[in-house]
């Protein structure tokens, strides 16, 4: 747990100075109307892509000046999840053996050794020469050690009501080696698991803020005020602590979740009883079945949030939120699987609106999907004609 909150800070002290120069940049191409047009997908992608490259690879990457930056253009294609991609995931899921067997690569040749000799040979710079970096690298590197111990558990800085609690599972002491191949390929997993789904979400906390000027100035209304409060700054601790800013985020997380489904395999038996009136026998789950779960279909039930289409923060007021109907809200899951990574991914979104609504008005334009479209045939959300709206300066 201890390690996670250090990766936290860390993140504040470096990715902070990335999204100043980010609405810097903005700031110096903008019209002399002051305002523009911007793709957010691009935008959110862009600085995801940084965030990742410093906190899980420990290179310093910007994405917004050096546009085709070669870690940029790696993760693109690696998270280019189209449909062979997820027929492959289909296969990996479902018929592991045979994937095994037919020899299926999830990923490219060409990404593949890119992450491996970037990963290996930061390893042998960080040895060779002593370096400590507080990053993923540096963590995965004291975990092979066998340096990475789990601690008792104190009391968390509340992260936001979307996060959950890491399981308890894997605590013991665990005696295992961890290999080189190991240790990428957990890199890797970081890098799929906050890149799109990270960037996902922002991208739409961006819409909806564009299409709800009345939640937009309300949450613009608290970042203000944490700004004279703390004198022009904000850190990890003090952007928990903004209430609305929240709500705002568990909202976007609710309507707009980046994960559509979830899965889960099955560890033993287990009898669902009959579908209905008219079934004839029961429905049993057998050991080793996956099971999926579409957390999206029930965050937009009406039988758990009232009016599922509208985008209302207050579901998520310290009034309303407790009448939520357990398991009916998991943006990053429930139970021993659920995403180690929840308090990292929300701080990243936080960050990302507090300083893009603290510089500029988000407004629609003409390119902006209203009433939202979806593309049809991709495993990506995303609107049709792009994700555009218009930035102008406070």
């Amino acid at each position: 747990m201890k390690a996670f909150f250090i990766l936290h800070f860390y993140f504040f002290s470096n990715v902070s100075y990335n999204v100043h120069y980010i609405f810097h940049y903005y700031h110096t191409i903008f019209s002399t109307d002051k305002q523009l047009d911007i793709e957010a997908k691009d935008l959110t992608t862009r600085y995801a892509n940084d965030v990742i490259a410093t906190c899980a690879f420990g290179l310093k990457v910007d994405s917004i000046a050096e546009e085709n930056n070669e870690f940029f253009r790696m993760g693109k294609i690696l998270t280019n999840f189209g449909l062979i991609f997820f027929l492959k995931f289909f296969l990996f899921t479902y018929f592991p053996s045979l994937s095994k067997m037919l020899n299926v690569k999830m990923f490219s040749e060409e990404t593949a050794v890119f992450f491996k000799s970037l990963f290996l040979n930061t390893i042998v710079d960080r040895k060779k020469n002593n370096i400590i970096r507080p990053d993923m690298i540096h963590l995965l590197m004291q975990a092979q050690k066998g340096n990475l111990v789990h601690e008792e558990k104190t009391k968390d800085i509340d992260a936001g009501f979307a996060t959950v609690d890491e399981s308890a599972i894997g605590t013991k002491t665990v005696n295992r080696e961890w290999s080189d191949v190991d240790l990428i390929a957990q890199a890797v997993l970081f890098f799929l698991a906050g890149f799109e789904t990270v960037s996902t979400a922002m991208t739409f906390a961006i819409y909806q803020m564009a299409v709800s000027p009345d939640i937009q100035e309300r949450l613009v209304k608290e970042i203000k005020e944490n700004e004279a409060q703390n004198g022009g700054k904000f850190d990890f601790i003090s952007i928990q602590n903004m209430v609305y800013m929240d709500m705002v985020v568990s909202e976007v997380l609710r309507l707009w979740s980046p994960a559509v489904a979830l899965d889960r395999i099955c560890t033993k038996d287990y009898n669902l009883g009959k579908a209905n009136d008219k079934a004839p026998k029961d429905y049993i789950i057998r050991k080793g079945d996956v099971v999926q779960i579409p957390n999206w279909a029930i965050h937009r039930d009406p039988k758990y949030f009232p009016n599922p289409m509208k985008f209302d923060p207050e579901r998520f007021s310290d009034e309303n939120k407790h009448s939520i109907v357990p398991f009916s809200y998991m943006p990053f899951g429930l139970g021993p699987r659920n995403c180690i990574g929840s308090r990292f991914a929300l701080c990243e979104v936080k960050v990302m609106l507090y300083q893009l609504l603290l510089h500029f008005e988000i407004q629609p334009c003409e390119r902006t999907c209203i009433p939202p479209e979806f593309v049809p045939g991709k495993f990506n959300l995303g609107l049709k004609g792009g994700n555009w709206v218009r930035l102008k300066i406070r």
